[in-house]
This record gives structure tokens, C-alpha cells and sequence, in this order.
């Protein structure tokens, strides 16, 4: 076939337009589909911030209340602040209490073992060695004192007595036949009888020091009373019949105050000024002025502050402890029921609690 000149530029033509396409479409595979542009976050108003979370603590659980245990001892002073104590604790403060009865050595240690936590009366020095060791070991804490600093302990004879015989003024007398022979008694085998302490409490064992100081252990007899009780109604009943009798009594009580009010006096038989140093020797002294006080367990400052509080305030004074033991004598109440009498006939009481309490206790009282 020929191909003319015309028909060459035809070719020509078409192939270029042929070429120009391939570009166009190269051109457009290089450019990527369009894709649909991300929504723009919408902001939504709030017209109140949402709280930022916490952590919320439980409620503590209350720490229950300790029991209140109280050395009962074997003596009316104590007898009673315990139960007014007790009263005034379980009505007004909300405590449970109870009590270990006994006397003074055995209720010592129950303190220091932690039997029982509260004693109204530490006696010192009687019990000086005992509450050295365990104010030094921590186990006791004293929070006041309990009676006032008056009462006094010592070896007694009848006013009577005394005025029959000029010549007895001092325990050492007793050496003497003529004086240690008026208190001789069938049982006491030919010795002066002498009433003594009341068993189990510390001065039983200082006045038995007493005689071997004194020399006095082969003149004078030291007899068991059996009891407080036994002993002030021995006493009583000597004086009434004005008897001659020998005894170791300590004061204010009840007792005390009657044998001078109503049974014509006592008097207490001399001894050697009280010191420190006799005293730690042998008791070959006369006993000092008693520093009577309340004691409690050291841990019961922390786990009971308002009862401890209150006993840091308590003030029972000597007319306070006649006034109640009378109230006793006359109408034969017990000590819980005394206690209750003590609360709506006496006032100071209301100035050693908490504010609030005193309602609290009256309204039970009623």
C-alpha cells in the first residue's frame, strides 16, 4: 500500500492525540480519590462542673468503754468513795464498773497485775514499797489525793485508863509489869493484850515490826481482831463498860469520833518521831501523817481520760466521810445505797464532773 503525504499527517496527528491521553490519564492515577474532611468537635455547654471524685473514709469504729474494776478494800472509807465513785461513773458517765474485794497487801498486787485498775486508797508510807516499785515499773499512775492529810494511826488506851495511870504517856511504858498488866487477858497468856491491825492490810505487819522495835515482845501480845467490824464493837464495848483496853485504831472515823464525843476520850501512847530513816530501819517510830491517794492503771489515763478527770478532782474530806458513815449508823444502808443518799444531800461532789453529768446522776437517784 502507499501511504501519501496527506494521509502520513493524518497518522501523525492521531498518534499525538493518541500520546496526550496516556499523559492525561498517568497524570489523574496520581491523584488520590478525595475523602470527606472529620466533623469538627461540637463543645457542649455545662453549667455546673462535675465534682472532682474523692475518697470517702468510713466512720471509726467507737472504741468501747474499759470496765471500771475497783479494789474493794476491807474498810469503811473505802467502802464508801467506792460506791459514791461507782455510782457516779456508771449513772453519769456511761462505764460499767465492778469490784475485787479484799484487804490491803493482796489488792495491791491485783493492781499491779492489772486485776483491777482503780484503788481510792494507797496508803503511804505503809505501802511505800510496794507503790515504789510500781510507780518505777509504770504499771500505776496516781491521779490525786483521796482523804485528807488528818488521819492519824497509833496504839490507843481509854481516857480513864490514861487519867488512872499518870505514868503510862509512851508505847515503851508497856515494858513496865504495872501498866502492861492492866490490858491482860485470859487469852493473851500473861501478856498485855494488845488489839491489833486488821489482817491483810499493810499496818499488820508495820505494827509487828513495832513490837520487835520497841522491844516489847515479851510484855505485849498482839491479837487478831477478825475484822474492822469485830474490832470497832470490841472497843465500843470496853469504853461503854469502862474497861481497860489496848488497841491500834487510826482516825477520822466514825469510831474515833464517838469515843470522844460520847465515851469520854482516848488517848494515843507516844513513839519516837516519825523519819524517813527509822522507818525504812525498823518502824521504831511513831506512824507519820498518812498521804492517802487515788491510783489507778496507767492505761486507763489514755483509754478513760474523763473517768481519770474526775478522780483528779474528787475531794472527800473528813466531814464528807463522818456525815456518810453516820448516815450508815443510823439507817443500816448498804454502801450503793449510801452512795445514792451521799449524791442528793451533799453538793461539792457536783463541782469534781464533767459539765452535765451531775443531771444525769441526779435523774437516776430520783
Amino acid at each position: 500500500m502507499i501511504i501519501t503525504k496527506s494521509k502520513r499527517s493524518a497518522l501523525a496527528l492521531m498518534g499525538l492525540m493518541l500520546m496526550l491521553a496516556l499523559v492525561v490519564a498517568a497524570c489523574g492515577g496520581d491523584d488520590p480519590a478525595p475523602t470527606s474532611a472529620p466533623a469538627a468537635a461540637v463543645a457542649v455547654p455545662r453549667s455546673t462542673p462535675l465534682p472532682t471524685p474523692t475518697s470517702i473514709p468510713p466512720k471509726p469504729t467507737p472504741v468501747p468503754k474499759p470496765v471500771l474494776i475497783f479494789s474493794d478494800l476491807n474498810w469503811d472509807s473505802a467502802q464508801i468513795q467506792n460506791g459514791i465513785a461507782r455510782y457516779i461513773l456508771e449513772e453519769g458517765y456511761g462505764y460499767e464498773t465492778d469490784a475485787v474485794f479484799g484487804g490491803t497487801l493482796p489488792l495491791m498486787q491485783a493492781l499491779m497485775d492489772g486485776d483491777t485498775n482503780i484503788t481510792m486508797e494507797i496508803w503511804l508510807p505503809n505501802q511505800q514499797a510496794a507503790y515504789d516499785t510500781a510507780i518505777a515499773a509504770g504499771t500505776i499512775t496516781a491521779i490525786g489525793n483521796s482523804l485528807e492529810d488528818n488521819w492519824q494511826s497509833g496504839f490507843i488506851i481509854p481516857q480513864y485508863t490514861a487519867d488512872a495511870n499518870p505514868g503510862l504517856l509512851k508505847v515503851g511504858d508497856l515494858k513496865k509489869p504495872e501498866y502492861s498488866s492492866l490490858f491482860v487477858t485470859p487469852d493473851s497468856k500473861g501478856k498485855a493484850r494488845n488489839l491489833g491491825c486488821i489482817p491483810g492490810w499493810e499496818c499488820e505487819v508495820v505494827n509487828e515490826k513495832k513490837i520487835l522495835a520497841y522491844g516489847l515482845e515479851d510484855s505485849v501480845m498482839v491479837v487478831n481482831p477478825g475484822s474492822g467490824e469485830a474490832l470497832a464493837a470490841e472497843v465500843r464495848a470496853a469504853f461503854t463498860k469502862k474497861e481497860d483496853i489496848l488497841f491500834y485504831y487510826w482516825g477520822p472515823t466514825t469510831l474515833s469520833n464517838d469515843l470522844v464525843k460520847d465515851l469520854g476520850g482516848y488517848v494515843k501512847l507516844e513513839e519516837p518521831a516519825y523519819s524517813v530513816e527509822c522507818w525504812a530501819a525498823d518502824t521504831g517510830c511513831a506512824y507519820p501523817t498518812a498521804e492517802v491517794l487515788i491510783v489507778v492503771r496507767s492505761e486507763l489515763v489514755a483509754s478513760a481520760p474523763d473517768a481519770v478527770a474526775f478522780l483528779k478532782n474528787w475531794d472527800f474530806n473528813a466531814g464528807n466521810q463522818l456525815a456518810i458513815e453516820g448516815h450508815i449508823a443510823d439507817s443500816g444502808a448498804e454502801y450503793d445505797e449510801a452512795a445514792v443518799w451521799f449524791v442528793n444531800n451533799t453538793e461539792e461532789w457536783k463541782s469534781w464532773v464533767a459539765a452535765g453529768v451531775a443531771d444525769k446522776v441526779l435523774a437516776a437517784s430520783k
